[in-house]
C-alpha cells in the first residue's frame, strides 16, 4: 500500500515501468510538448533514401516515438514525413550523428546520437540516462546501417543493442510529462569521488526527487551518496524496474550506499512529501 501510494502521488496517476517485456504497443503519440522526450532510431530508408511504411510502423511498434533521417536524403524527406505521420512517429533531420562519449553526455545540449556500432553500444543505459539527467531530452540511436535501422538480425530477432534501447525508449516516453519538468537539483556528496566515470545527479521534478547514477567504465564501480538534509530516506522507486530502495537516515542527509555495474544506470524516484 505504502508503495502504491508513493506511486500515485509521484505522478498522479499509475506509475508506468516500461520493461522490454511489454507486450501492449504504446498508444500513438502526439506532437511531444517542450521538454518531453524523444527516443528516436537512425532510418535510412529500404532501399537507402526510400521511406517504407512497414519499416515506420515495426519502429513505433517497439515503443521508439520517432526517427532520425539523413539530411542528404532530403528529397524523400516531404514523403517520409507523411508515412511516419500515419503511424505517430516525430521525424528529425540531421545531416549526420555525432558520437556520444561519457564526457559529452555530462554537456549533451537538447540531443544525443548514440552510435551502437562503435565500443560505446553496451553502455547504452548509463550514455543514455546520463545525457537525460544533464539536460538532453532527444536521444537518437544509431546502428550505422546503410540500409534501414539496423534493429535486428538475419534471423529477425532483435540485436542486443536494440533490446537495451528500446527499454530507454520505454521508460522515458511512459513518463514524459515528469522528464519534461526535471531540472538540476541541489548538489550530492560522492565517498570516493576519484572515479570520473561515475556520476551522480539529483534531479527536481517539482513534487518528486530524482536520482541518477551512472558508471560507463568496464566494471563495477561503489560508492556511497550524500542527499541533501531533509530529503526522504525511504521508500525510492526504481524508474527501471520499480524495486524499491531505502536509504540510511542520517542528520546531515540520507546516504546511498550502492554498487554499480559497468555501463549501467541506476533511476530512483520519491515524493518530495510522503503522507
Amino acid at each position: 500500500m505504502f508503495v502504491s501510494r508513493v506511486i500515485t502521488s509521484i505522478l498522479g496517476a499509475a506509475f508506468l515501468i516500461a520493461g522490454v517485456s511489454a507486450q501492449i504497443p504504446a498508444p500513438l503519440p502526439s506532437t511531444p510538448a517542450p521538454g518531453e522526450p524523444i527516443v528516436s532510431v537512425w532510418y535510412r530508408g529500404n532501399p537507402a533514401g526510400t521511406p517504407r511504411q512497414s519499416d515506420l510502423g515495426a519502429i513505433r511498434a517497439l515503443g521508439f516515438n520517432g526517427v532520425t533521417w539523413p539530411k542528404s536524403a532530403a528529397a524523400a524527406e516531404p514523403e517520409l514525413r507523411r508515412l511516419a505521420g500515419l503511424v505517430g512517429l516525430v521525424v528529425e533531420v540531421v545531416d549526420k550523428p555525432k558520437l556520444a562519449g561519457p564526457t559529452s553526455a555530462l554537456a549533451p545540449g537538447s540531443r544525443i546520437d548514440i552510435v551502437v556500432g562503435s565500443s560505446e553500444g553496451n553502455q547504452i543505459p548509463a550514455l543514455a540516462w546520463r545525457a537525460v539527467a544533464h539536460g538532453a531530452r532527444t536521444i537518437a540511436f544509431d546502428s550505422g546501417d546503410p540500409v534501414g535501422a539496423g534493429l535486428d538480425q538475419k534471423d529477425g530477432s532483435l540485436r542486443p543493442w536494440a533490446r537495451a534501447a528500446i527499454a530507454i525508449a520505454r521508460q522515458l516516453t511512459g513518463n514524459s510529462r515528469l522528464v519534461s519538468i526535471l531540472k538540476p537539483g541541489p548538489g550530492i556528496i560522492l565517498t570516493p569521488t576519484n572515479s570520473p566515470a561515475l556520476d551522480v545527479v539529483l534531479l527536481d521534478g517539482q513534487r518528486t526527487w530524482v536520482v541518477v547514477a551512472t558508471n560507463t567504465s568496464d566494471g563495477n564501480l561503489t560508492s556511497s551518496a550524500r542527499l541533501p538534509a531533509g530529503a526522504p530516506y525511504a521508500m525510492w522507486i526504481s524508474w527501471v524496474d520499480g524495486a524499491t530502495l531505502a536509504m540510511i537516515d542520517e542528520p546531515a542527509g540520507p546516504r546511498w550506499n550502492f554498487q554499480i555495474g559497468p555501463g549501467a544506470a541506476r533511476v530512483y524516484l520519491i515524493d518530495k512529501v510522503l503522507k
